[in-house]
């Protein structure tokens, strides 16, 4: 256990049904957890600290922080604008098309009511797919905004640069991202990743060349992986490894999740984005049985709400349908439990939004847990008024919680909302820089989309 000094911020959540996610502990029916600095001390039943600001969490269920593994954050105020969408070139001509029409006020607003609104909705740790980094001033006001937050942040430096133009004028990307990597280093709530070019936009040249980089820098990476194929060819190059997280993956054949299995990779999924776009929705049961760690992301918020609640319950189902599907398709019905058949139950699902999503940010020995020695990103889930499903609480949190049922969510040790509050940052703030952002952008675009408001 790390070691404590007398001068550190202690904090003893009292009460709670305490959801560990820690083999070791398991769940407690009624249990505490003591904070001292930014990790967890201890977590049992009685404890006491005198020192300690004490929440009271009686009727409440504690689980680890959410972690949202592929987010755009800086598509926040294009909300709703993708959700009749079906194509890829549906989301290129209303979404992305004004991506270069983004200032660098524009990153730094849309990034603070992103990071504002996932801290409210229970989401601490997130892996922020930034591919709008147009100029170093770009990446840097994003920056400037998660630190404002204080959510944990991997931020993920885009690679892609002018849709038409050369990868060879890209070089600054790979200078400034050094520089930055440099400043931020390893530690803190905020640190530095690469979002790698789509493969299908340049050469394997190029994402070598990215890949070489961030690993010379320690980083962690993502990518799009969305066309057949591409897995297997990150791996006859010998690139492929666990340093890199496939976001949707859809199309990743068994022996694609087998060599992301064997390396100890995962994949994230972006159940809402996939489904409403007409994605296959087998990848997750077949990557599940196969041994990757799948965990989940939003995706865009031009597309969806940011509810990480939400993406959990619709996972379950769409896993549950699968198998189901396949039962049926092989003449069992009516549906019968057979080994391994279904294969997820809801506590998987917070599984993937917490300990899988730990690994996939490259904190899995650190944070995903509520165990002493943990980073303290902590939620508190208020059940009430209409009190709390019966048998395991983990289903209640699953298939029946909402963002608004965030009572209190702690990250690093700091209190970040309480009482259904934000501390230290403003609900109204983040809708006014939405607002702002929108004005600008569809100014500078000549006008709103048909039927947008602004």
């Amino acid at each position: 256990m790390p070691e404590t000094h007398a001068n550190e911020s202690r904090l003893l959540i009292k009460g709670a049904t305490v959801l560990t996610m820690d083999p070791a502990l398991g769940d407690l029916t009624t249990g505490d957890i003591l904070v001292v600095g930014d990790r967890i001390s201890a977590v049992g039943s009685e404890l006491s600290d005198p020192d300690a600001e004490v929440i009271d969490a009686r009727g409440m269920i504690a689980i680890p922080g959410l972690i949202d593994t592929h987010m755009h954050a800086w598509q926040t105020p294009l909300k709703g604008l993708h959700a009749s969408g079906w194509t890829f070139d549906d989301y290129q001509s209303r979404v992305f098309c004004l991506r270069e029409h983004f200032g660098v006020e524009d990153i730094h607003d849309a990034t603070l009511a992103g990071s504002v609104e996932m801290l409210d909705a229970g989401v601490t740790g997130v892996l922020d797919f930034c591919h709008n980094v147009m100029s170093p001033q770009h990446a840097e006001a994003a920056l400037k905004a998660h630190r404002a937050t204080g959510q944990r942040t991997l931020w993920a430096y885009g690679m892609l640069g002018d849709l038409d133009g050369s990868p060879e004028e890209d070089g600054w990307r790979l200078d400034h991202i050094s520089a930055l990597r440099e400043e931020t280093g390893d530690g803190g709530l905020l640190r530095i990743g690469m979002a790698l070019a789509s493969i299908e936009r340049g050469s394997m040249g190029r994402i070598d060349k990215e890949i070489g980089l961030a690993r010379e820098l320690g980083m962690r990476m993502t990518l799009h992986q969305n066309p057949a194929g591409q897995i297997r060819a990150l791996h006859e190059a010998g690139l492929l490894g666990p340093d890199i997280v496939p976001a949707h993956a859809n199309a990743a054949d068994d022996e694609e999740l087998e060599l992301i299995a064997a390396c100890g990779g995962g994949i994230s999924f972006t159940p809402e984005c996939e489904f409403g776009g007409g994605r296959s929705m087998t990848v997750l049961n077949r990557a599940h049985r196969a041994g990757v760690t799948p965990s989940l992301g939003i995706d865009t918020p031009a597309r969806v709400p940011i509810d990480l609640f939400a993406a959990m319950r619709l996972t379950f189902l769409l896993m549950r349908s699968v198998d189901a599907f396949d039962e049926r398709e092989a003449g069992r019905y009516p549906l019968t439990r057979r080994p391994g058949i279904p294969l997820v139950e809801p506590r998987h699902m917070l599984e993937y939004a917490t300990v899988n999503a730990a690994r996939a940010i490259g904190l899995g020995d650190d944070l995903g847990r509520l165990a002493p020695g943990q980073l303290a990103d902590i939620v508190l889930v208020d059940p009430e008024p209409y009190g709390v499903a019966l048998g395991d609480p983990a289903a209640h949190v699953v298939l029946r919680t909402q963002p608004r049922d965030v009572d209190t969510v702690v990250v690093g040790g700091m209190v970040r909302k309480r009482a259904g509050r934000l501390t230290g940052l403003d609900r109204a703030d983040a809708g006014a820089a939405t607002r702002a952002v929108r004005e600008r952008i569809f100014a500078d675009a000549g006008s709103a989309p048909q039927g947008i408001a602004r």
